[in-house]
């Protein structure tokens, strides 16, 4: 099993101008990893969500997430934008985290990933951090905790 958050998947400095090339970037890099698939139905799986409710908070943050069948393995992906995007409901978005989930998953692990990145997106030191990132190792390190949630 990978790990749920990795380095790689940290990408900071990006200058995307949509929703819809934040939500197409983050299908192909989960492709790249081998963590998924199917773009389409990945793009599809986000949108799905935010027709439900906005996952912009905020403070200029989101957390979208995609469960789908195209999900091979559980993963976030962190995006630090250096312009603000326009979210679903209209909310000005610079940084997300996004989750991206197995459909059949039996533990909701979901629940306990969304939990913990909540919880962590309080903490202004962390957003802080995130936002003057130079490093994704930092990070990384901030947010490795995810990783045990698989194995509980």
């Amino acid at each position: 099993m990978k790990e749920v958050i990795a380095k790689e998947m940290i990408f900071l400095h990006r200058n995307f101008t949509s929703q819809e090339e934040v939500f197409r970037f983050l299908a192909r890099q989960l492709a790249a990893a081998g963590r998924g698939g199917q773009e389409e139905a990945l793009v599809e799986g986000f949108y799905a969500r935010e027709k439900e409710f906005s996952t912009a908070l905020n403070d200029r943050l989101a957390i979208p997430h995609c469960k789908s069948r195209a999900v091979k393995e559980a993963t976030v992906l962190v995006v630090c934008n250096e312009r603000e995007i326009s979210w679903t409901d209209g909310e000005p978005v610079d940084l997300l985290f996004a989750l991206m989930i197995p459909a059949e998953d039996e533990n909701r692990l979901h629940i306990r990933i969304l939990a913990q990145v909540a919880q962590l997106m309080m903490e202004e030191s962390f957003i802080e951090a995130v936002r003057q990132g130079q490093d994704a190792r930092e990070i990384y390190n901030a947010m490795k905790d995810l990783n045990a949630l698989q194995n509980d």
